[in-house]
């Protein structure tokens, strides 16, 4: 093992999307990080289908917005939900959902945000990610070396890592390691941090071990009895399955539940998939993976001392609603910023106990409610003659259809996207006005302290967040420039004459967090407006 060791004031361990998000997030900030990563490359084998609109806003803010919109489904294609006995079968249900071309073009998908959801597989975006890691001068990127071991004292952490391909060990010295490393998380386990929530019982579809299929089944499209659209559910008597898209040109990824008995190394994956098409067509299976289905687990704590952690490490979902992995991007937006005050000095190290503080409420908020999308598909009972051609399979198939064209609630949660907010949270000034109800499904903007900063399209075709600044922003709203203070904490002045935002905003004078939260907002420039910043920052 080399004696010397490396020095990073940021460890990051685990390369998926969270871990490779939070290096660009530090990375545009100048802020030194390193990031290991087990495999030798970003992951094959797709998991996750849908980019929320928080987290398109986040990539938005990092300048990837264009370059992860063109990734995944194209502009024009169909991304209808739909409901079938299976793809030769009869067609149940089917959820109309515009394209991207359509949710980009009109102004009722752009009304509360500039970055509508977008449907592409994770692993199309992480070596988008891993390439702007790459070119970023603060960034170690280190793929194919894995985490041994890690101390902590007052002073920072003693990390020991490996290079997979030949088992060379080196030690790395760093300030703060945040785990990104997953379900199974070397970190969280080393800590001695427990999951609490509700878990995986084997008892039916989305609920117990699942098997994810990725398969390469061009002749697909020629053979179904229903036409395209993005992610399909198959509903039968033998069989239940969940299938998405990834490329519009024969590639998908198929979510069946593993039979009784086998695991990865044994199941037949291709059976299962032709099982879902009801009909022998040329398939090739590329990857196959088992996991747990049925899971809302959220972490006891998100932080010990010096190490932190986000994404699956800290909750774990069912991938009903798509928020396990959008709230992990979320996570890391709120911690990189607080990351790079106390790396940079203009925050003090007590700024990173508000982590925990502000984003498990979060978890605990999106994990249940995934887990009642969960259980509502888990629930579903199917007549024996639902694929019957007669007189009472059509009465079934009408019937059970009816009931599946409600579950649009899963696939319109804007509010689990765009609502999260920090009440109470040392880093928010209330100001005695009542932020909108939580709801899952329905976001209401609103500039209460505390919630995202809400959208708006100024003259030009601009949107209002794409003035703020990569720190705090003072959002100035009164038509005349104010002096900021002499203060080391990064503050830009946006200076706007606009009635329509200052109408939306409430004040003239509205202070924007890193990530976008109002921290505060009144209708005069206090003397003190230092001491508020201050207090954003936990001076």
């Amino acid at each position: 093992m080399n004696s010397e060791p490396l020095r990073t004031p940021v460890l990051i361990v685990g390369g998926g999307m969270v871990g490779l998000t939070l290096a660009v997030e530090l990375g545009s900030r100048g802020v030194g990080c390193m990031i290991v990563n087990d495999g030798a490359d970003t992951a094959p084998h797709p998991q996750g289908n849908s980019l929320n609109s928080r987290t398109k806003e986040h990539y938005r803010r990092l300048g990837l917005g264009g370059e992860i919109r063109a990734a995944g489904l194209p502009r024009d294609h169909a991304s209808d939900v739909v409901y079938v006995t299976r793809f030769t079968g009869w067609e149940l249900a089917r959820l109309p959902m515009p394209s991207t071309a359509e949710k980009l073009s009109e102004p009722e998908h752009t009304a509360q945000t500039p970055e509508p959801i977008h449907r592409a597989n994770f692993f199309y975006i992480e070596p988008i990610l891993k390439r702007r890691a790459e070119e970023l001068d603060s960034v170690d990127v280190r793929f194919g070396h894995r985490l041994l071991s890690f101390e902590q004292d007052d002073g920072g952490v003693i990390a020991k890592i490996e290079r997979t391909a030949d088992g060379a060990e080196r030690t790395v010295r760093c300030d703060w390691l945040v785990g990104c490393d997953g379900a199974r998380s070397t970190v969280r386990k080393a800590l001695g941090i427990g999951y609490g929530g509700k878990g995986g019982e084997d008892e039916t579809f989305m609920r117990g071990r699942m098997l994810s299929t990725y398969v390469r089944a061009p002749a697909l499209t020629g053979e179904m009895t229903c036409a395209p659209g993005w992610h399909y559910w198959t509903v039968n008597g033998d069989t239940r399955s969940s299938i998405a898209t990834l490329d519009a040109r024969g590639e998908y990824v198929a979510l069946t539940r593993m039979p009784p008995g086998e695991d990865e190394t044994t199941v037949d994956a291709a059976s299962a998939f032709l099982a879902c098409v009801g009909k022998d067509i040329p398939v090739e299976v590329l990857s196959v993976k088992s996991w747990m289905a049925g899971l809302a687990l959220v972490a006891d704590r998100y932080q010990d001392r010096r190490v932190l952690m986000a994404g699956d490490s800290v909750h774990l979902f069912t991938p009903t609603g798509g928020f396990g992995m959008n709230t992990g991007v979320d996570d890391v937006a709120n911690l990189a910023w607080k990351l790079a005050g106390v790396v940079q000095g203009w925050a003090p190290p007590v700024l990173l106990d508000t982590y925990e503080a502000e984003r498990r409420p979060i978890g605990i908020r999106n994990t249940t409610m995934s887990h009642q999308f969960a259980s509502a598909v888990a629930g579903l009972e199917i007549p024996d003659d639902l694929e019957d051609d007669s007189n009472a399979g059509a009465a079934a198939r009408a019937k059970i259809g009816a009931h599946l064209a409600t579950f649009t609630e899963e696939f319109r949660s804007l509010g689990i996207q765009l609502g999260a907010r920090y009440d109470g949270s040392p880093l928010v000034v209330a100001d005695g006005t009542t932020a909108p109800e939580d709801s899952p499904f329905e976001y209401v903007p609103s500039a209460v302290p505390g919630g995202r900063a809400p959208h708006a399209w100024l003259d030009g075709g601009r949107a209002l967040q794409d003035l703020y600044g990569p720190g705090f922003t003072l959002l100035n709203l009164s038509g005349e420039e104010t002096g900021l203070p002499d203060t080391p904490v990064p503050l830009t002045q946006v200076l706007l004459d606009d009635a329509a935002v200052r109408e939306l905003y409430g004040a003239d004078f509205v202070l924007v967090r890193p990530d976008h939260h109002i921290a505060w907002r009144g209708n005069d420039m206090l003397e003190d407006f230092a001491a508020i910043l201050a207090r954003c920052c936990r001076h």
